[in-house]
């Protein structure tokens, strides 16, 4: 959907007094804004994750969307997208580095088991994006599941921060306004609170309380000359009190009245001195979004009161800022609002039905439900999962809309940001207009665009990877002029470049794989090569710290069970350990099992049963049928309801969230590791979820193996030799080499079968006769030299062998007979050495570093993520189907979904053998950056 400028004169007086060149204020304002958006493009990005919960062991499955400029459009400015998984303790995990094409990438972050469990967040960006601040970055809470290292009962003490916010900027004396207000707790999270507002003077002017998420309004009418502070508490803590904004003696307010339907009211209010002064004055209002001006007005001040109407048709989804300008072009007041039209795409998913059975083969089409559309274009990706399985907090979930329609415009956290963007209703809307009078917004500064001063562009937009460093001799002065050859031996790639007259170079364009070892060569002018090579290092940002990640969002508006979180459950035992560990004789111990103490037990202060789930798992099927059978005191009545002892039973928490009762029955006993009731709550720990599921485990026969204690042999496992490490004539170790400045001066007769001739390595039996007895000439072919699987041909002028230094060498593997130098053909037709240098866990140095002049170094280059393709079973085949039960909650997963002609897609798969709520979730952005989400279940029995 396009738009148009609105723009109203109220006054027919043209603005001159003390104009920029003379030009009409608001058509300055117009084209200043468009230059500045044309000229300094924002990017934002988005990443679909295929679920909101993830277990150790899990992949996380990504797609990104880089958009730009005014109407989220995927971006073609930026080619490259860094994506990092950072840990509760503000350490980056892991780091992807990918290629955008048109806006778009996609790939995967393993969650390794040895991660500790809490809230973790993904960080993405580009480097365009980091010219604005770490605030502008995608950066999205996820939970990942398990037991925590250790539990305790102990807490920080609450601490309640408030912060007052006048409805468009500041309290004015006279002037009845709004004054929002936030609490937060030293968790960063919303905190209820309640008190009073009262003056210098001890009297109350106004009684406060929380209505959403700490936030909070109330009205006041300021006095010139006096103070307000506010009296609150908050759970568990003394009454404190907080100082509100100081009282101006004159000015405007802005305020803005966003309930009606079609219309956003704007309304101007001078106080009696302010208008005294400034009555038959012109002043401004205009109102933008991501750079584009949609409405603009002059005004002239005749009266106290101005009331502007805005149809909200003429604005786009997403927040509007409306800004009121003096008469001299200088921005007074701000307020922003949120606009939610019906504007974005409306994807479809056909075919889908109500119910499947484990196994059962899905499918569905993609389209559009809008009569007028020919159908979908741009990019879409889906993700399936088992929502009984893997819960997901639709509040708190990121979604393709509540990110770059409403938190990538924000100033700090949002606390469940979706649930403004669901179930639409007007206590919803009141909650929005309140997080728009707390939160700041960020995307631009009118006196920076009406200056038209280019702003300081530090970091340049990238569309290729590139390696940058200095040559240098050993005294530390710069290599003017000098060759350096850059080879990357597993992408089979090579190329070279020149330094410049301060010895710098930089080799770009590269397109050159993740975790890539490249090998950088530099020779003088002069071919010298007693130089040093130094690497320039990434520049990444850095990590805001935010001390309060290490929890889950607790907020009042998630269930008992999400509120305790994740961190009270056990420790995740060991994967397959009956493969991995000896079997003991069994031992009986009699005794009373202690139970766990924990959050849910009042750590050890409430009593607490534990099922028996080995004969529960033997006797029963059900759950639900099973529970009142196997637990004194506990009654089932029907409909999936329980009362125990005393007390009905209102509590269902499985793997740490709060379910229904009807979830019970989604779980086979034998998937289940413990069933705990205290007082009115079951507690269900699947072993999944504690971390002792064998189930994908095999059980191999046991074998005895006796053999005498033989030399230990050394690890060639990092070796490049094509037949395997090892597998050779000779095998040299690095350790066996010492007292040589460069490796040639030790290799000279430690190699049975070669000599070195003019400075090159023969096999002697490739000489010619006339020459092997004098070991002069040379006329066959040199052994080749093949360094981390780089191949040297010594025939070309350089020999890698005359620069390296011993102590980076971890083994030598001579080649010499037929059997061993078949693989690699006529480029080992005279024999091959296959050195291996050293690694970081050898004791000694990396790799040949820039502070030894052999001009020749290896760099473990970060290059483009290879994305993997996730699996997905197909059970259409009976013959070949696994009888292992697929335990799967990730169901399916597609990124890339191919559009026919008519803008359509079919997509298929298999459920797994796990019943449940399967939840089916759809986002993309069409080619004019219209955006689309389609969320659907169906149930798997």
């Amino acid at each position: 959907m396009r738009v148009f400028l609105l723009i109203v004169f109220f006054s027919l007086s043209l603005f001159t007094a003390k104009a920029q060149s003379r030009e009409h204020f608001l058509t300055h304002a117009d084209s200043a804004l468009n230059n500045y958006a044309r000229n300094y493009p924002a990017e934002s990005v988005y990443l679909h994750l295929n679920r909101p919960l993830y277990y150790r062991g899990d992949t996380i499955w990504y797609k990104a969307y880089v958009v730009g400029g005014q109407y989220h459009q995927l971006s073609a400015l930026s080619g490259i997208l860094y994506v990092e998984l950072i840990s509760p303790k503000d350490s980056v995990v892991s780091r992807q580095v990918l290629k955008l094409r048109a806006g778009i990438s996609w790939s995967e972050l393993f969650v390794e088991n040895k991660l500790a469990p809490g809230t973790y967040h993904i960080r993405a960006y580009t480097n365009w994006m980091r010219n604005q601040g770490p605030e502008y970055f995608y950066d999205q809470r996820i939970m990942i599941a398990g037991a925590p290292v250790s539990a305790s009962s102990q807490s920080l003490a609450e601490k309640t921060d408030v912060q007052f916010f006048p409805e468009g900027g500041g309290l004015v004396a006279g002037i009845r306004s709004r004054v929002a207000f936030k609490a937060i707790n030293n968790k960063g999270l919303g905190t209820e609170i309640k008190g009073s507002v009262v003056d210098n003077d001890g009297n109350v002017v106004a009684d406060i309380s929380t209505q959403h998420l700490g936030m909070g309004v109330f009205a006041l009418t300021p006095q010139a000359g006096k103070t307000y502070r506010a009296r609150i508490t908050a759970p568990g803590e003394t009454s404190q009190s907080f100082d509100l904004p100081r009282v101006s003696d004159a000015g405007f307010c802005l305020s803005v009245d966003n309930r009606a339907q079609d219309s956003i009211y704007v309304k101007i209010a001078a106080n009696d001195k302010l208008f005294a002064s400034y009555q038959n004055r012109n002043f401004y209002l205009a109102a933008q979004m991501r750079g584009k001006l949609y409405y603009a007005t002059e005004g002239t001040l005749s009266a106290p009161v101005f009331v502007a109407r805005v149809a909200k048709q003429r604005l786009p989804s997403g927040i509007v800022q409306f800004t009121l300008f003096s008469d001299r072009g200088e921005p007074l007041n701000e307020r922003i609002a949120f606009v939610l039209n019906d504007d974005t795409l409306k994807l479809k998913v056909t075919g889908l039905e109500k119910t499947y059975s484990t196994r059962g083969k899905v499918a569905i089409g993609l389209g559009s439900s809008d009569a007028e559309d020919d159908g979908l274009t741009g990019s879409y990706s889906v993700s399936v999962i088992n929502e009984t399985r893997v819960p997901a907090d639709e509040n708190a979930e990121g979604t393709i809309f509540n990110h770059l329609l409403l938190t990538s415009d924000l100033k700090g956290y949002i606390q469940q940001p979706n649930y403004y963007f669901t179930n639409n209703t007007e206590q919803k809307q009141a909650d929005l207009d309140l997080l728009m009078l707390t939160q700041g917004y960020r995307k631009f500064e009118w006196r920076k665009v009406l200056s038209e001063s280019p702003p300081v562009i530090t970091y340049k937009s990238e569309t290729s990877l590139q390696i940058a460093g200095v040559i240098k001799t050993p005294s530390g002065k710069p290599v003017p002029n000098g060759n350096v050859i850059l080879t990357s031996p597993k992408e089979n790639f090579i190329t070279d470049t020149t330094a410049d007259a301060d010895g710098a170079f930089r080799f770009s364009a590269l397109n050159l794989s993740d975790t890539n070892k490249v090998i950088l060569r530099a020779r003088k002018e002069n071919k010298g090569g007693n130089v040093n090579i130094f690497i320039q290092q990434p520049d990444y940002p850095e990590i805001s710290k935010t001390g309060f990640y290490a929890e889950p969002d607790t907020s009042s508006q998630l269930s008992v069970g999400m509120k305790n979180g994740l961190t009270e459950h056990r420790q995740q035992q060991m994967q397959d350990s009956l493969q991995k560990g000896r079997r003991l004789k069994e031992v009986v111990i009699k005794g009373n099992k202690v139970p766990k103490a924990d959050r849910y037990n009042g750590y050890g202060s409430v009593p607490e049963y534990d099922v028996d789930m080995k004969n529960m798992a033997v006797n029963y099927s059900v759950i639900t049928q099973a529970l009142s059978s196997v637990i004194p005191g506990l009654t089932y009545l029907g409909n999936n309801k329980f009362r125990y002892e005393n007390g009905a039973v209102q509590h269902f928490i499985i793997d740490g969230f709060e379910r229904s009762a009807d979830d019970l029955d989604f779980f086979s006993p034998k998937e289940v590791e413990s069933i705990r009731i205290i007082r009115n709550t079951i507690v269900l720990t699947t072993k999944r979820y504690a971390g002792t599921d064998t189930t994908s485990a095999v059980q191999l026969k046991e074998v005895s193996i006796v053999a005498k204690k033989g030399r230990n042999k050394p690890d060639l496992s990092h070796s490049s030799n094509l037949m395997g490490g090892g597998h050779a004539d000779h095998v040299i170790m690095g350790d066996d080499l010492s007292g040589c400045p460069f490796l040639i001066d030790c290799l000279t007769g430690k190699i049975a079968g070669a000599t070195f001739q003019d400075g090159m390595l023969y096999r002697i039996r490739d000489l010619p006769k006339d020459q092997i007895a004098k070991a002069q000439g040379g006329a066959g072919s040199p052994m080749a030299i093949i360094v981390d699987g780089v191949r040297f041909d010594q025939r070309s002028g350089y020999n890698p062998l005359k620069e390296m230094n011993t102590s980076d060498i971890y083994s030598i593997e001579v080649l010499e007979s037929g059997a061993y130098t078949a693989i690699y053909g006529s480029n080992a037709g005279g024999g091959a050495l296959i050195v291996t240098t050293r690694r970081g866990g050898e004791n000694k140095s990396n790799y040949p570093s820039s502070n030894r002049p052999t001009g020749l170094i290896m760099y473990p280059f970060k290059g483009f993520h290879k994305a993997k393709v996730f699996y997905s079973p197909k059970y259409d085949h009976p013959q070949t189907v696994s009888n292992a039960f697929d335990s799967r909650s990730a169901i399916y997963w597609n990124p890339d979904i191919a559009l026919d002609d008519q803008g359509k897609a079919s997509i298929g798969y298999f459920n797994a053998d796990t019943r449940g709520i399967y939840r089916v979730v759809v986002e993309g952005i069409d080619a004019d950056g219209n955006l689309g989400r389609a969320v659907y279940r169906y149930k798997v029995e």
